[in-house]
């Protein structure tokens, strides 16, 4: 295995391994690189880390040109924990070279960062987010093969960087035997759904995204699908450099997920949502859903409202309203909707 790749590997280990939703790390910090450790480069430097966090936060690549965004961004050592400088190497061609580039590392405090976006009204999407399984194929020439942990041009590399950037989980495929039994280079690149979605069945993602990227002469083109839901969502993007174009599939697939999980401010404040929990028999099934629900995104509040034998219901406080909690509840794998749609809910043993 190549540095790159142990590299490479290393990253993708901290992402999820099976399709549970993940608990995203990191989406309060932020590294930028700088041209020197002056106070004009570090202040730009921070700035610009703070917006970099702000995407991430609120799934919107457009979240600079928000109402509130700008006072956010004219003080944002308000919000600073801690920062370094570091040098990094630059690395060519796939392979570390000796250049170093100096980078500002900033960790924003996430209390008062937090607070401060309610105050401006500015929504957040949670950190619980669906973990996303990428099929890639690339097309030069008359070679057709798939992309994978160790791909040599490191197109990997660059997903899982776009990935960060957004704060999207990903998963790669393990391209073994058992997976290229099921699924050829030709289903992916063809639009072929079905064999995709079996292939895929080993990983249990939340979703699916299926991209071709295709040299052309003087440009490159990619062609993208993602899976939400079971919902296909087809666009293409084209651009002089591969970079462009995977980060094109990266980012909209970021966006459309934001706009389905986004965790909006109720306008009238934190709305009461009732959760009606069957099958509950003991105190433990009880104090594991009561605990639960108190981790999902835009929840500030749980008490329990009514008992019944087998059945809790819970009143829910959330800055998101109820379309919030409920799809919170189906991204995770605690509860389970008896009516496939909202409540009421059985606990998943």
């Amino acid at each position: 295995m190549s540095r790159i790749a142990g590299i490479l590997l290393a990253v993708v280990l901290c992402w999820p391994v099976s399709g549970r939703p993940a608990v995203v790390t990191g989406l309060y910090e932020s590294e930028v690189p700088v041209p020197d450790q002056s106070s004009a480069s570090q202040k730009q430097g921070v700035t610009n880390a703070l917006l970099n966090v702000l995407i991430k936060l609120t799934g919107d690549r457009e979240v600079r040109g928000r109402s509130g965004t700008a006072s956010l961004l004219e003080h944002p050592e308000r919000y600073v924990q801690q920062y370094k400088f570091q040098k990094k190497p630059v690395i060519r061609n796939n392979q570390l070279s000796l250049d170093q580039l100096l980078y500002l590392w900033v960790s924003f405090n996430a209390d008062t960062l937090d607070k401060a976006m309610q105050n401006y009204g500015i929504p957040q999407w949670g950190k619980v987010r669906p973990a996303t399984l990428i099929w890639l194929v690339t097309l030069q020439g008359q070679e057709r093969k798939f992309v994978d942990l160790e791909d040599e041009q490191g197109y990997t590399t660059l997903l899982d960087s776009n990935a960060q950037r957004r704060g999207i989980p990903v998963i790669h495929p393990l391209l073994d035997d058992q997976d290229r039994q099921v699924l050829k280079e030709t289903d992916v690149s063809g639009g072929f759904s079905e064999p995709v979605r079996q292939a895929s069945q080993r990983y249990a993602p939340d979703t699916i995204l299926i991209g071709t990227v295709t040299a052309q002469p003087g440009s490159w083109e990619g062609r993208w699908t993602a899976m939400i839901n079971n919902e296909p969502i087809s666009w293409s993007a084209t651009g002089d450099a591969v970079e462009s174009v995977l980060r094109a599939g990266v980012d909209r697939l970021a966006d459309e997920l934001a706009v389905r999980f986004i965790q909006a401010p109720s306008i009238t404040g934190a709305a009461d949502v009732e959760i009606v929990v069957k099958d509950i028999n003991d105190f433990d099934q009880y104090s594991r859903v009561l605990k639960y629900l108190r981790t999902l995104n835009s929840v500030v509040d749980v008490e329990v409202r009514s008992t019944e034998p087998g059945s809790v219901t819970y009143a829910v406080t959330a800055t998101g309203g109820e379309l919030a909690v409920m799809r919170a509840i189906e991204l995770g794998k605690t509860l389970e909707s008896l009516s496939g749609t909202g409540g009421p809910y059985r606990l998943v043993h």
